[in-house]
């Protein structure tokens, strides 16, 4: 728990940074002893009796010193100096719960409140130093219990209080000194059982038995009452004593964290050290620091065996007679329990769900002590009342204690197993509440058996078949779960139902919310079993379902099946992507903005879900092949111009999962068969989003440009890298750029074309459909990815065989000196700061690897770009990376030419060098090679001797360090 606001304050930062470097010093003339000096703890002790150090005042100084010296406990290694800190802090906790504090307005900084804080601090700097050294345990735990002896004489004199008293009677009554010394002894308290709880294990089993017998005496019912009656008159006050008003805003400040001021809060914090207590009996202290008590009893099989001696039977006695207490006085309504704000009702639901767990854990001890009706009672009761269950962390212990105790109680689960589907059904919570008590029920279910898994999940889907909801029909055995073959989109037809489940709602708004628990439930239980023939049953249920209900249960039936192929094998995901499929085209057709954004919403959580997933490949596949199939008719004049709209509309809703899903994984390993067909699909994509123009000039991509920028970023070129090699151009060969041909389609391609690069009219009059088509996407993809920051790609692109001196060749160089343009453009215009130099450096290294390519049209196109990045942004060739670059592709040069003349029948065209972290494929021709070599050096000297005028101390550094390495 963090009290003080971090970096709020210099000072205080300061000293909690001398504090944690004094302890861990040798010194023994240390920082320690200045801060020691300012907390004369052992001056002030008192020797005589009638002597306190609460009634002297404590400055900020002080205060804020030990809170430092507090902080730093934890570190203290060495036992001298454990002791002697341990001796600096013991006094000031003895009497912390009445330690009176100087006004000053720093005091604000310290949440929530001094006394809590200060408590907190010391209590949980003692617990450290003790269970770190051994030697010094008993001393601390003396201090601990001596503290809570205080506390319990303070709170034996607390008045008695007449209820029928009014706010403003209560501090004339009483006295305000009164009301001060109740109201810092109670948020004195709430720190120390928040240390005791991280600590609890410090505590041996009879030091937890007196520990919790004080707390009882202490936080009795006379106490409770008048901490009531204080905190009620200071929230209510107007006029007052002037030392109560800095309460006022303690009040305020605990009730805007949710933590209202109040018995109920610290009963709270009493039940969560019982609960903590109770449950290392049957749970070991690391297990306990991981999770939640109930989730670490769901996913253990087996539990601590504990001896049967009479301490632990007595600590099991006690716990579960202060939980008996505890829930009498929460459902009878003590004078204390008296709730107003939904916050006071929060803590009491908080407190009740600790008590429930304090008492499982009893019973799963030791269920001759505990009584497990008594628990299931408890249970039952809280379940049915709808009120108590609409809070979720109360409802979250209940459901999970059920499946917990139908472990250790089997005779249980057969009546949870249909307690829990009629509360899921009848009950009116949503979200994360019916997320728990799905997976309570399928931890239930497997109990029982598998059948009974079955049987659930029949249960559940047949009260989503019945359309009268307030009939209800029952039926013992499960339906037989064959799939119906016809499904029209907004026909719902009635059916009888088949559950023994009934429904009582009253409009259409509670149907659809009740069967979307239903629904959400379903898909809980599946997950929750891990197995994958459950998953396919549930997904063949839910499928059935769709238009008998209403729209409203469809749309949660399509975006909750995804949740459930999440979990599952690739059958069942490749099943529902297809219905997916034509889910979203009969969405399109009838222009259903419901169903669409269903199924987007689907396919988005699946992108989001399947990143880390085996699965990825199989996803990313469907959705490439989905974007390539749209719009696959046969080459007519006669096709309608609305067949072209809707395959552009259905491709845009492919377009968002497709970036999310892309972008999640980046660098995806696959294998080498596997990645170029992904590449594949990637450019087909491409040349089908073009030939529907989805560019970033139309409209459709203008609402899209974010996806299209991350689907550029993250795909390959448009040309594959072994094209060089073969005769055939992918022009030629690629069927989708042959898509929607005709005369009116490709005159304006080619007007569009055109209207991107007037430079090229000429040439883009004679080039055939296909070309243009991948011109226009070459263009789209090639500029998306240089506003992204990446221009290296469009060297791919002169490796085709197609290009040689050809109208596409001008053109391709015309889109390769635009994409310069805009890298250069968003570059120079960018915000990120430090990240684009080294990015622009890496971009110029594989420019410069471009230079020395064994194509010549590639090297052209590479020094053109080198030169343009260098004459732009100097500063780019003084980054390590692209002047270590530079260097080592002169040295490869240079070696590749003296291979010549001294291996010359036994030559080698690749290169790599590790240093300057470059790959080159060098021409078989030495000739070629040795040109290649001066005119990289005539351009390398150019551009080393203008950026050492510009930057010469920084390119010497450089230099140095290559030269030392």
């Amino acid at each position: 728990m963090r009290y003080i606001r971090p970096l709020s304050d210099l000072r205080r930062h300061a000293l909690g940074k001398i504090a944690a470097l004094s302890v861990k010093s040798d010194h023994t003339e240390s920082d320690f002893t200045k801060l020691s000096s300012i907390c004369p703890a052992r001056a002030r002790a008192p020797e005589q009796h009638g002597s306190s150090l609460a009634t002297a005042p404590m400055g900020i100084s002080e205060l804020e010193v030990l809170l430092a010296l507090s902080s730093a406990a934890a570190l203290v290694q060495d036992v001298v100096r454990a002791k002697e800190l341990l001796a600096q802090l013991c006094p000031y906790l003895l009497e912390a719960h009445a330690q009176s504090i100087k006004p000053s307005p720093c005091l604000r900084s310290i949440e929530p409140s001094p006394w809590e804080a200060l408590t907190y601090s010391l209590s949980t700097a003692i617990l450290a130093v003790g269970l770190r050294h051994p030697s010094l345990r008993d001393e601390a735990y003396k201090t601990l219990d001596g503290y809570l002896r205080n506390c319990l004489n303070t709170c034996n004199r607390a008045p008695l209080i007449n209820t029928d008293n009014t706010d403003e009677d209560f501090v004339q009554l009483v006295g305000a000194d009164r009301v001060l010394s109740i109201a810092t002894l109670s948020t004195s308290l709430l720190g120390f059982l928040q240390a005791v709880l991280e600590y609890c294990h410090f505590y041996t089993v009879p030091q937890r038995i007196r520990l919790l017998t004080m707390l009882r005496e202490a936080i009795n019912e006379t106490f409770m009452i008048a901490m009531e009656g204080t905190f009620s008159s200071l929230r209510s006050s107007v006029d007052g004593p002037k030392s109560l008003h800095p309460w006022r805003s303690y009040t305020r400040r605990y009730a805007a964290a949710g933590r209202p001021l109040g018995a109920m809060l610290l009963q709270r914090g009493l039940m969560r050290v019982v609960l903590s207590c109770s449950s290392l009996q049957i749970i070991n202290e690391a297990q306990l620091q991981k999770s939640d008590v109930l989730d670490e009893l769901m996913s253990h099989q087996s539990f601590i065996d504990q001896e049967r001696h009479h301490d632990s039977v007595f600590l099991t006695e006690l716990i579960t007679d202060m939980a008996n207490h505890e829930m009498t006085l929460l459902e009878d309504g003590a004078d204390y329990l008296q709730l107003g704000s939904v916050w006071q009702q929060r803590v009491a639901f908080a407190t009740k769900a600790f008590t429930l767990k304090a008492y499982l854990a009893c019973v799963i001890a030791d269920e001759e002590v505990a009584d497990p009706d008594t628990l299931l009672s408890w249970l039952e009761d809280i379940v049915t009342d709808p009120v108590q269950m609409t809070d979720n962390a109360l409802a979250a212990a209940v459901l999970k204690s059920m499946a917990v105790i139908s472990r250790s109680f089997p005779a249980f689960a057969t009546n949870f197993s249909r307690l829990l589907p009629r509360f899921i059904v009848q009950g009116s919570v949503r979200g994360e509440t019916v997320d728990v008590a799905a997976r309570s029920l399928a931890y239930i279910l497997q109990i029982l058996s598998q059948d009974a898994v079955i049987t659930g999940l029949y249960s559940l889907g047949n009260v989503l078949s019945s359309s009268d909801t307030n009939k209800a029909v029952g039926i013992n055995g499960p339906p037989n779960g064959t799939l119906s073959a016809s499904r029209t989109v907004g026909r719902y037809e009635e059916q009888a139902a088949a559950s023994s489940i009934s429904l009582d709602l009253s409009g259409d708004e509670d149907t659809t919310a009740v069967y979307g628990n239903i629904v959400r439930a379903i898909v809980g239980v599946a997950n929750n079993c891990h197995d994958d023939k459950i998953t396919a049953l549930a997904l063949s249920i839910l499928l059935q379902k769709l238009g008998r209900v209403s729209m409203g249960v469809d749309v949660h039936i399509i975006r909750e099946a995804a949740r459930l192929v999440a979990n599952g094998g690739s059958v069942e995901l490749k099943s529902l992507l297809k219905f997916y499929v034509r889910i979203g085209h009969d969405g399109a057709v009838q222009k259903s903005d419901s169903l669409l954004t269903a199924v987007k919403r689907a396919r988005m959580y699946l992108a989001s879900a399947l990143r880390e997933s085996p699965l990825y490949p199989v996803y990313l596949t469907h959705l490439l092949e989905c974007v390539i199939s749209k719009g696959d008719v046969h080459e007519s004049e006669n096709t309608h111009q609305a067949d072209v709209e809707l395959a552009a509309r259905e491709i845009a809703e492919l377009l968002e999962p497709l970036a999310t899903l892309v972008d999640a994984r980046d660098g995806f390993v696959a294998k080498e068969d596997d990645e170029e067909e992904i590449a594949r699909l990637h450019r087909e994509a491409w040349f089908n989003m073009v030939v529907h123009s989805i560019m970033p000039t139309s409209k459709i991509g203008q609402q899209y440009a974010t996806s299209l920028r991350v689907l550029a970023m993250r795909s390959k070129s448009l040309i594959a890298e072994d094209r060089a090699d073969q005769f055939e151009s992918e022009t030629e060969l690629n069927m989708v750029l042959r898509r929607g041909m005709s005369p009116p389609h490709t005159a304006e391609q080619k007007s569009r074309l055109i209207s991107i690069l007037p430079r090229c009219e000429s040439d883009i009059k004679g080039l055939s459909y296909p070309r243009v088509i991948f011109l226009l996407a070459a263009y789209t993809v090639e500029t998306l990815r240089a506003a992204g920051g990446d221009c290296t790609h469009i060297l791919t692109y002169f490796l085709d065989p197609s290009l040689n001196g050809s109208s596409m060749e001008r053109c391709m160089a015309v889109i390769a000196d635009e994409v310069f343009g805009i890298f250069l453009s968003t570059t120079l215009h960018s915000h990120q700061g430090d990240g684009t130099a080294p990015n622009i450096a890496r971009q110029l290294a594989k420019m410069l690897t471009g230079c020395c390519h064994r194509i010549p049209r590639v090297q052209q196109i590479a020094s053109s770009c080198a030169d343009r990045i260098i004459s732009s942004m100097p500063s780019s060739l003084c980054q390590k990376s692209s002047l270590f670059a530079l260097l080592e592709l002169l040295s490869i040069m240079w070696m590749s030419c003296l291979d010549s003349e001294i291996d010359e029948y036994d030559w080698k065209s690749h290169y790599v060098s590790e240093r300057g972290g470059v790959e080159v494929e060098l021409s078989d021709n030495f000739e070629m090679r040795k040109s290649t070599l001066n005119t990289l050096y005539k351009r390398a000297r150019v551009w080393v001797m203008g950026i050492i005028n510009i930057a010469p101390l920084d390119v010497k550094g450089l230099l140095q360090v290559r030269q030392t390495s």
